[in-house]
């Protein structure tokens, strides 16, 4: 009896919850698109220098002048290649990486439309890489950013530091 009465309940939970994912779920509107496009052209060319994506990649928008900071658990002694990417829209996107003290220890702040930061970490710890929209010919930009690493055999997997990143928080 007890039984029964739960079905009705779950039923309207598991309705309710298709019913939100379906309406959180859209398709990328143009700008959206090209800035996929660009990190797709990205992913491949990182690809064909024996790169691979470390973390997933990231699709968003920011304001003229705005940053958008991720925090990453990188490994020593490892090649890695920050790449951000951003709409026509924009005219100059930079990429700042700092350590857990603040202080930067890799840039491009080149006034172009895509930032390439390669950075050889020294000692295993987090870093924090900023997008920063610095010219855009509207108030907001779609950006783009992909984190890779070279994979040289020894690096551990994207799935691999993401589950370190779970362990140590």
């Amino acid at each position: 009896m007890k039984i029964q009465r739960l079905i009705l309940p779950a039923i309207a939970l598991f309705l309710g919850t298709t019913l939100q994912i379906a309406a959180t779920a859209r398709s990328l509107n143009e700008s959206e698109q090209e800035v996929e496009a660009q990190l797709q052209a990205v992913i491949e060319a990182q690809t064909q220098e024996g790169y691979q994506l470390a973390f997933p990649r990231t699709l968003a928008r920011l304001s003229r002048g705005a940053q958008a900071p991720k925090t990453v658990l990188l490994y020593p002694n490892r090649q890695y290649s920050f790449v951000a990417v951003c709409d026509q829209s924009c005219i100059d996107v930079d990429l700042i990486v700092k350590d857990t003290k603040g202080n930067v220890v890799a840039s491009d702040m080149a006034e172009y439309a895509i930032a390439v930061v390669p950075f050889v970490p020294s000692s295993e710890d987090r870093y924090e890489v900023s997008v920063k929209m610095s010219k855009c010919s509207t108030s907001n930009c779609n950006f783009g950013l992909g984190i890779f690493f070279h994979n040289d055999g020894n690096t551990p997997s994207s799935a691999e530091q993401q589950e370190d990143e779970r362990r140590r928080s």
